[in-house]
């Protein structure tokens, strides 16, 4: 698997400055590190962030001073009920289109991290500490195998041919957004989807968890090479907020699979839905119920009629579209 670098080289031809990214010699030097040295070198404390769409310019500002072929485009955010907001989407200023949507495009050679088979869609699941959530007791098999089943439940959904294929993380801590901000991960893409754990980023107040579209670019024009009024989807990447008191039963709050399996389903690029709602107890509701409302209730691992539909509207076609 060839690894996406962030680091780059500047070459000059005829008084032009352009790119050109010298991705071996990275991976060499990475290498003299033990995957355990990498990680230490990486890592600081974690520290509040608001998802914002400055914080998706700056990211967007480092990405193209290093040459990548690729843009943040948007953040979704999961927010527990009660909170002052019900989950949102933020927009980089300049990237993107609120009025387009943006999904993987088939046989899409750009995604190499995809391997010998780019009608795959990949996923990732950080396996360093950042698998531990600092509160609930849970222990990394444990906080992987709910993310796991998180993404077999959209799998075993049989209206496509498409498939979820697990890539490996080489041992390293998964994250372009926390790397890029100086607060762990690596400069490296493993998969479609990148679960970079817990202890990266601890998020505003209210949010379980964030997934970061990214979107490929030409030059600094977005890209849709299918014609298909979409933006194309480089690979998206899911945080998890460690403020919580994580489990993993399906009854307790904050459950591990019921959020895993909400931000999946951004990363096979659904949105929000439902109309949220406060009775006269000041409680919130949604209608209709399903795992891609905007806020977290209590645990919902059950994929409903509404997430069928919407999962099915995108993939019915593929590998096909």
């Amino acid at each position: 698997m060839k690894l996406k670098s962030l680091f780059f080289s500047v070459a000059f031809v005829m008084a032009v400055t352009a790119c050109q990214k010298d991705e071996t010699k990275v991976i060499q030097e990475t290498n003299q590190l033990s995957p355990m040295e990498a990680y230490v070198n990486l890592k600081s404390a974690t520290v509040g962030r608001k998802v914002t769409s400055e914080f998706l310019d700056k990211i967007n500002v480092s990405l193209k001073a290093k040459c990548e072929d690729y843009r943040v485009m948007m953040a979704e955010y999961y927010t527990v009920s009660g909170s002052d907001e019900a989950g949102q989407t933020v927009y980089a200023h300049n990237t993107g289109n609120k009025q387009l949507g943006a999904d993987f495009v088939p046989n899409d050679l750009r995604r190499e991290w995809d391997g010998t088979n780019p009608n795959e869609i990949t996923f990732a699941i950080d396996q360093t500490g950042d698998a531990v959530p600092p509160f609930g007791g849970l222990a990394a098999d444990q906080t992987d195998a709910a993310i796991e089943r998180a993404f077999m439940t959209w799998k075993n959904v049989n209206c496509s041919e498409l498939g979820l294929v697990r890539n490996g993380d080489e041992g390293l801590d998964i994250g372009i957004v926390a790397f890029i901000n100086e607060l762990g991960g690596s400069p490296y893409v493993f998969a479609d989807i990148q679960n970079a754990g817990w202890r990266d980023i601890n998020f505003d107040a209210g949010i379980l968890g964030v997934t970061f579209t990214f979107i490929f670019v030409d030059g600094e024009v977005p890209t849709d090479v299918d014609n298909n009024g979409k933006l194309d989807v480089a690979f998206r990447e899911i945080y998890y907020d460690p403020s919580w008191n994580w489990a993993d039963n399906g009854i307790s709050n904050i459950d591990v699979e019921s959020v895993a399996v909400h931000e999946i389903g951004h990363g096979l690029s659904q949105a929000h839905f439902g109309k949220v709602s406060e009775n006269k107890k000041g409680e919130f509701m949604t209608s209709p119920r399903a795992v891609m409302n905007a806020f977290y209730a209590s645990p919902f691992r059950e994929l409903t009629g509404t997430d069928i539909a919407g999962h099915c509207s995108i993939w019915d076609m593929w590998p096909i579209k």
